[in-house]
């Protein structure tokens, strides 16, 4: 351009000036190249346009007198660049019309080639009228008109106008055509669509505030119909793809869609579109399909194969409203599992019963059949559960709390409830058998005489991750401390570092209370060693008292409260060589804690003797024996021949006591019996010889772990006396009955340091805060609480109040 400047005050000569510029600016139908718009924009026909405006505004001010007073300014600022405004207004609405669509070009084509270039133009057009832009068109909005715009936004509101409004559904809809071949593996121009979505942002303007970004163009006209097309296309190909797919094969197509659809689709759509899409995608590819995905969950677990279960959690868990009905899932099946594995175990083990027995009572078989079971191969078996479940929680559930709570529960429920722990037909009152199991494992472990091929794979490890799912932790309190027991009064344990470390274990886990009794317990045998050691000096500083007269004693001095052994008077003779060391020992004790009274339990005393009956030249055998038995065994000193008569009249036990004593002598062949069988083993007249030369491969025999107490079960029916029980089925009724009386001690101390802390409490508050206090111990039964409750009231700790549903404390 190089004619002369317009006259500054002449609008129509201004405007003739700068239209051929905005013609050059904005390129024409034929010119529409990006690449041209600088060589065609010189810097001189910028600034000749720029200073045509401006000249046209400052003079058209001055002349109206928009100096002169405020009365004034307002109005005469309205006429200054309003004209232009105009007309550059109806200059981009016919240039926008005049637009030509070529043939064989689709509109996406079309609308996005025009778009490039009128933006392109529309940013050098808003330099061009940068003063009316600054001046006029900020005064004008500053006053309140929110349809003046900046030359840029009027050019992008007059494209939405003229061009978009009409045509949107058209573009619309060819966009999405495209995207859905895209989804059926063909190849677009990915270009014209990421340009065309882009321009609905641009053209989301908000009047209000032009500053501000608004979704609302690109939302209605495009996100939603997106949405609702891409619902649409993966439901019929999802239902399509199952009928010709396994469920696992969906599970991996499913996440080979979500990957494609927010990874390499999103530089399509804008941000706010990932949220909606998601959920989108989850309700037709998951949601929809959430039944079959949950059966084939439970296959999945069948097949154990982690790869498989992780891609169906990853699916699942982008809803999280579903993972609680999987975890649910999850929880039964280990359940169900560990019950089956349980079964498996009993069913094995009595195929092997069968094999060996040979009287074919199948009744009773089934009946014993959990007492044959090895306690190592039931923990092992609950333990192999658990590790197999635990490493697909942690693998494959990345340790999800809602499935690391669901593989406790279900731990929890088929440990303690199988078919081995409660047998069908049970009473609500029986304990899970699981404690004792566990009991016997950890005796195993810790048992210095276990034979090695039965120790190995055995850890603390094992006892504790049973123990941590134990409902009726007092229960094993109470086995693990009979037995714990035995060992510390027998000298079997491995050693006392390794019976510490249990015990600290179990400490860290429950409580100091929990152990009490069992620290105790190593506090009596350290003791009872230092009793020991004043007895022996006793005997040696005593010159007139002579060593051969006294035996070595391992005396152990026991509080009654602490361990599991209760006092029965046992009619029974001492024998001679044994009474001179039983006086001087309680006379050594007596002397030393006085008033105490010492209660003896001889049988549980056992004994090491030297029997020298064997083949002239040979070693002398070693004896591992009862009292009772070694009280049998001196009275062959005197006679190789005894009646049974003779030898209750000596020792003056009781026949049931003579006859467990008596049956490892007649299996080993220490004793011959005549006449011969069990019946015969009860009667008065019944004949019992030494085997003198005695024969046996070992010279050391154990004949004490050979004394069965339920073979008094079997000679109950043969012996007179109808009150008397087997001592298996009395110690059982003990036990029961001490757990029930520490249960319900326990309980009212609960409610008692409840009550004396809230001072006023509802039935069901006192009854859950009793629950919550004793589940580390046992599981509190509501009959057992309220059982509890009644105690307490009549030992006047608390009083119900006049409400008649809450309870008060009296101090």
């Amino acid at each position: 351009m190089t004619e002369m400047l317009p006259r500054s005050h002449d609008l129509d000569a201004t405007w003739n000036f700068i239209e051929p510029g905005i013609n050059q600016i904005l390129g024409s139908e034929t010119k529409l190249n990006n690449k041209r718009v600088n060589k065609i924009l010189s810097p001189t026909m910028y600034m000749e346009i720029y200073t045509a405006i401006y000249n046209y505004c400052v003079n058209k001010s001055r002349s109206s007198g928009q100096f002169n007073s405020d009365s004034s300014n307002e109005q005469n600022s309205i006429l200054v660049g309003s004209e232009i405004y105009e007309r550059l207004k109806r200059y981009l609405k016919n240039y926008i019309s005049n637009f030509k669509r070529f043939d064989n070009e689709s509109f996406l084509q079309f609308h996005v080639r025009h778009w490039r270039r009128f933006t392109v133009g529309a940013v050098f057009l808003n330099h061009t009228f940068d003063y009316m832009n600054r001046y006029w068109v900020q005064k004008e909005r500053s006053d309140g008109k929110r349809h003046i715009f900046d030359v840029y936004t009027l050019c992008l509101m007059t494209w939405k106008e003229v061009m978009f409004d009409p045509n949107s559904d058209i573009l619309i809809n060819e966009i999405l055509e495209q995207i859905t071949l895209e989804r059926d593996g063909n190849i677009i121009n990915k270009s014209d669509i990421i340009t065309a979505i882009k321009s609905f942002v641009a053209l989301g303007i908000d009047p209000q505030d032009l500053k501000k970004l608004n979704l609302n163009v690109y939302i209605q006209v495009f996100e939603k119909p997106f949405l609702k097309r891409t619902e649409e296309y993966y439901v019929e190909y999802s239902q399509n793809y199952l009928v010709t797919h396994s469920v696992t094969d969906y599970i991996f197509e499913a996440h080979r869609i979500i990957s494609r659809e927010e990874k390499s689709m999103s530089l399509y759509w804008d941000d706010h579109t990932r949220k909606p899409l998601s959920e989108a995608l989850n309700a037709v590819l998951i949601r929809n399909h959430i039944d079959k995905l949950e059966q084939d969950f439970v296959t999945l677990l069948d097949s154990r194969t982690n790869v498989k279960i992780s891609a169906l959690y990853n699916l699942i868990q982008r809803d999280f409203t579903l993972l609680p009905k999987l975890a649910k899932a999850f929880e039964e099946y280990v359940k169900i599992t560990g019950e089956n594995e349980v079964s498996k175990l009993l069913a094995t083990q009595k195929e092997l019963l069968m094999k060996e027995s040979t009287n074919g009572s199948n009744n009773k078989l089934h009946l014993n059949i959990s007492s044959h079971v090895s306690p190592k191969d039931y923990i092992k078996k609950l333990l192999e559960v658990y590790e197999i479940f635990r490493l697909i929680t942690n693998e494959c559930f990345i340790n999800d709390p809602l499935f690391t709570k669901a593989l406790d529960n279900a731990c929890r429920s088929y440990i303690n409830n199988n078919e081995l722990a409660l047998p069908a037909g049970s009473p609500k009152s029986a304990t899970s058998k699981t404690s004792e199991m566990l009991a016997k494992y950890s005796d195993q472990l810790l048992k210095r005489l276990t034979k090695q091929e039965i120790s190995n794979n055995m850890s603390i490890d094992d006892i504790m991750m049973i123990f941590k799912f134990l409902t009726d932790k007092d229960v094993f309190e109470s086995h693990y401390r009979r037995l714990f027991a035995k060992r510390l009064i027998h000298g079997t344990s491995t050693s006392d570092e390794d019976e510490e470390a249990v015990i600290q274990r179990l400490q860290s886990e429950n409580s100091m209370e929990y152990t009490g009794k069992i620290t105790k317990m190593f506090q009596d045998v350290r003791l009872s060693k230092v009793l020991e050691t004043e007895y022996d000096q006793m005997i040696k500083k005593n010159i007139g008292l002579r060593r051969e007269k006294f035996p070595e004693l391992q005396p152990f001095i026991l509080a009654e409260n602490m361990w599991p052994f209760s006092y029965q008077a046992v009619e029974y003779n001492l024998p001679e060589e044994l009474r001179l060391s039983h006086e001087k020992l309680e006379t050594v004790y007596t002397n030393k804690h006085n008033g105490r009274i010492l209660k003896w339990l001889w049988p549980l005393c056992r004994a090491e003797l030297r029997a020298n009956i064997g083949k002239p030249g040979k070693a002398p055998f070693n004896f591992t024996v009862t009292l009772f038995q070694l009280s049998i065994l001196l009275q062959f000193n005197n006679k190789d021949v005894l009646t049974l008569e003779e030898i209750q009249e000596s020792t003056n036990l009781s026949i049931q006591n003579i006859a467990a004593a008596m049956v490892p002598f007649i299996k080993f062949k220490l004793v011959q019996q005549t006449p011969p069988g069990l019946e015969a083993l009860v009667k008065q007249d019944t004949k019992f010889t030494i085997a003198n030369p005695y024969k046996a491969l070992k010279t050391n025999i154990n004949f004490a772990s050979g004394v069965k107490n339920d073979i008094l079960s079997s000679l109950n029916a043969k012996i007179q006396d109808t009150n008397y029980n087997a001592p298996n089925d009395i110690e059982a009724e003990k036990l029961e009955k001490e757990l029930n009386t520490e249960r319900q001690i326990f309980l009212e101390a609960c409610i008692v340091r409840i009550m004396k802390s809230k001072r006023k409490l509802p039935h069901t508050m006192l009854v859950n805060e009793c629950i919550s206090q004793s589940h580390k111990r046992f599981h509190a039964k509501i009959s057992m609480i309220k059982r509890a409750i009644d105690n307490v009231i009549q030992k006047n700790y608390l009083q119900r109040c006049d409400d008649g549903e809450s309870y008060e404390y009296l101090a």
